[in-house]
């Protein structure tokens, strides 16, 4: 029995002989860095992890990248990538598989390939791209029509943030003096917890969204690698459900983030979202302006339009009315002289008599024998005295 047991010291001598045989040579291997640091000597230990398709771990390491090759990898990784090597990266190391019988497994890490990081990051991207245009969200934001007067504004970055220093700055001294209404939404916009702790701030935003007029994302610029937490697909599929229109600047020229092509509008730096919030004002007042200028002018011809009309009815008022009063006159002219034609004078004076006997005697029935009546001519009276009445045969 003694015969079968082997020390552990032996077992790891053999585990360390077949690593040697079976990697005598360096291999490329890719996984996702999880932990990073640098010791004083300058040498760089790093935690290594593969998850599987379900995000399950299936595998871990640790990597190490000894001082006098680290000083090269590290400034030509930074240069190639535009990002400094970084936990939350996935790269591809050209790696010296070593078993040590007191240290266990190691991978003594012998070259790294940039391209292989920028890929992977441009698979990543493009796969939250792909995403959101299959759950067909990908233009939502842009679709909501921007404000034309913008003065109430949401803004989630970092309060310490220089951009944010920027963007007050730039807003509050306008040439105008246009007053803006900002409120600040504070969120971590670098860092593994940036994307969650927007997400959160957005959402903060939605619930007041009556109280805005737009909403303003915001960094001032930074390494590839901080702004990655801008291409994160929660980040940018709440930026697409909004109520507002988002507007982006988070300060970087050489790439754009999914949260550019998904946010209402993008520019390039905290500054220039700024300017063109005070320029949206300076043309809302322009238009404002001219506005004013038309319903002045419109105004000013409708009080030309009535003061013409008042002129010619003031000309023409005397005339009208002195044409009415001829007709007037004219026509109690007529009257008159048809109730002189018609007055009981005028018929006396044409030869014709008229009988008074307690009042105008209209017929010969009226009249007896013996009765005393009055004929009146148009010049006097006579007294007569009816002997007997004669009534005609008609």
């Amino acid at each position: 029995m003694d015969d079968l047991v082997v020390g552990l010291y032996d077992l790891n001598c053999q585990i360390s002989a077949c690593v040697e045989e079976h990697f005598s040579v360096p291999i490329w291997v890719s996984a996702e860095v999880v932990g990073l640091s640098e010791n004083r000597t300058g040498h760089c230990y790093l935690e290594l992890m593969e998850k599987n398709d379900n995000g399950v771990i299936v595998a871990k390491a640790k990597a190490t990248i000894w001082a006098s090759l680290y000083k090269l990898i590290k400034p030509y990784f930074l240069r190639e990538t535009g990002m400094p090597l970084a936990v939350g990266m996935t790269v591809a190391l050209l790696v010296e598989v070593v078993y040590h019988p007191n240290y266990g497994a190691s991978l003594n890490v012998k070259d790294i390939n940039p391209s292989y990081t920028i890929g992977n990051r441009m698979l990543q991207r493009n796969k939250v791209i792909s995403r959101l245009q299959t759950d067909g969200v990908f233009g939502m934001n842009k679709e909501l029509p921007m404000p034309i007067l913008i003065r109430r504004i949401a803004v989630v970055t970092a309060q310490t943030a220089a951009g944010y220093g920027d963007f007050i700055n730039e807003l509050t001294k306008n040439q105008w003096g246009f007053a803006f209404q900002v409120t600040l939404f504070p969120a971590l916009v670098q860092g593994e917890m940036a994307e969650a702790s927007m997400v959160r701030a957005l959402h903060q935003v939605a619930e007041q969204a009556d109280s805005f007029d737009v909403v303003v994302v915001i960094r001032g610029g930074g390494s590839v690698a901080d702004l990655a937490c801008f291409d994160g697909y929660d980040l940018a599929y709440t930026v697409t459900q909004m109520p507002l229109p988002v507007i982006a600047g988070i300060g970087h020229d050489r790439d754009v983030s999914v949260l550019d092509m998904v946010a209402g509008l993008s520019l390039k730096t905290p500054t220039a979202v700024a300017q063109y919030l005070v320029q949206t004002m300076v043309e809302a007042y322009e238009k404002v302006l001219a506005c004013q200028d038309r319903i002045s002018r419109a105004v000013q011809h409708l009080l030309q339009r009535y003061e013409q009309r008042l002129r010619t009815i003031e000309t023409m008022l005397p005339l009208c009315a002195s044409r009415c009063l001829e007709q007037k006159q004219h026509r109690l002219q007529l009257l008159e002289r048809t109730v002189e034609l018609l007055s009981p004078q005028s018929i006396l004076k044409k030869g014709y008599t008229m009988t008074l006997k307690n009042g105008v005697v209209a017929s010969l029935q009226d009249l007896q024998a013996g009765d005393e009546i009055t004929t009146v001519f148009h010049n006097g009276t006579v007294k007569s005295i009816v002997k007997s009445p004669q009534r005609l045969n008609v």
